[in-house]
C-alpha cells in the first residue's frame, strides 16, 4: 500500500515537474524574444542618435561659419561706417572753422559799424564847426532864434539846424552816449535833457530818430502817456522811413491804450499791422490787441462793422 502511494506521489511529482519545466521553457523563450526586441530597439535608437549627433555637429559647424560671416560683415560695416563718417567729421571741423570765421567777421563788422558811427559823429561835428565858422554867434544880448530845449515837442524839425550850433566841446557821439548811459543807469531826468539837446543840435544825424524814440520810451515807463504819445508821433512824422518808426507806432498804440484811449489804440495797432504785415512789430501789435489787460472788453479783438 505504501509502495502504491509512493508510486502515485512520484508520478504526480514528475507530472508537476514536467509542467513546471514546460512553463519555464516558455518563459525563457519569451524573455529571449523580448531581449532580441530590445536589442533591435537599442540598435535603432543608436542609429537615430548617430544621425541626430551628425545633424547637431553640422548645425554647430554652420553656426560657427555663420558667426564668422557675421563677424566679418560687422568688421566690414564698421570699416565702411568709419570711412563714411570721416568726411562728416572733417565737415564738422570745417563747420567749426567756418563758424569761427563768421564770428570773426561779425566782430569785424561790428567794429566797422562802430567806427562808421564815430566817423558819422565826427562828420556831424565837423559840419557844425563849419556852420559856426560861416555863421558866427550873435553879439552878446541878441536874442537867439532857437529857444532852450524844453518839452519833447520843442525840438527842431528835420532840415533845420540850431542857429548858433552846439556849445564848444559838445559832440554828437559823446552827447548820445552820455544820454544812453544815463537812461540805462536810471538817471532818466538827465537823460531826457541830453536827448533833447541832441535833437536840438543834431536833428539830422543817424541817431536822431532813436533819441526821439527814447524820449517817448522814458515817458511811457514813467506813466506820462500823453508825453509818450507826442514823442512817438514825432518819430513817425519826422522820420517816416527810419526803422524806429515801426517801434514808435507800436509803442504809441500801447500808450494810447494805457491812457484810456482804447479806440484810438486799436486803430493805431491795426494800422501798424496793415502797413507792416509780417514784421515783428505787427506780431507784437496782434498780441497786444488780444491782451485783456490793455483791452478788458476785448475791443481790440473785434472788428467794428464798416
Amino acid at each position: 500500500m505504501k509502495l502504491v502511494r509512493l508510486g502515485v506521489l512520484a508520478l504526480t511529482f514528475c507530472s508537476f515537474s514536467f509542467a513546471v519545466n514546460k512553463d519555464l521553457l516558455a518563459l525563457q523563450r519569451a524573455m529571449e524574444e523580448r531581449f532580441d526586441a530590445l536589442q533591435q530597439q537599442q540598435q535603432q535608437l543608436n542609429s537615430k542618435l548617430d544621425v541626430l549627433t551628425g545633424m547637431i555637429q553640422a548645425i554647430q559647424s554652420d553656426s560657427r561659419h555663420t558667426a564668422d560671416q557675421v563677424a566679418g560683415m560687422q568688421d566690414a560695416l564698421r570699416t565702411a561706417v568709419t570711412n563714411s563718417l570721416a568726411p562728416v567729421n572733417n565737415l564738422g571741423t570745417k563747420v567749426e572753422a567756418t563758424s569761427e570765421d563768421v564770428r570773426s567777421l561779425r566782430d569785424a563788422l561790428a567794429d566797422l559799424g562802430a567806427r562808421l558811427e564815430r566817423m558819422d559823429a565826427k562828420i556831424t561835428d565837423l559840419k557844425n564847426q563849419i556852420q559856426i565858422m560861416q555863421s558866427p554867434p550873435p553879439a552878446p544880448g541878441a536874442q537867439s532864434p532857437a529857444g532852450p530845449p524844453g518839452s519833447i515837442g520843442s525840438t527842431a524839425a528835420p532840415g533845420q539846424g540850431a542857429a548858433s550850433g552846439p556849445p564848444a566841446g559838445v559832440s554828437a557821439a559823446q552827447l548820445f552816449t552820455d544820454a544812453r548811459r544815463d537812461q540805462q543807469t536810471g538817471n532818466t531826468q538827465l537823460a531826457v535833457q541830453e536827448y533833447q539837446q541832441y535833437l536840438t543840435y543834431f536833428p539830422n544825424t543817424e541817431y536822431a530818430p532813436t533819441a526821439q524814440y527814447y524820449l517817448g520810451e522814458i515817458a511811457y515807463q514813467q506813466g506820462d502817456y500823453r508825453t509818450a504819445i507826442n514823442a512817438f508821433d514825432a518819430v513817425m512824422e519826422r522820420y517816416p522811413n527810419n526803422p524806429r518808426t515801426k517801434d514808435a507806432a507800436y509803442m504809441k498804440g500801447l500808450a494810447l491804450a494805457k491812457n484810456g484811449q482804447r479806440t484810438q489804440a486799436v486803430q493805431e495797432l491795426r494800422a501798424l499791422i496793415q502797413k507792416y504785415p509780417g514784421s515783428e512789430q505787427a506780431h507784437k501789435a496782434q498780441a497786444a490787441l488780444a491782451d485783456r489787460s490793455l483791452f478788458p472788453s476785448a475791443a481790440g479783438t473785434r472788428r467794428r462793422p464798416d
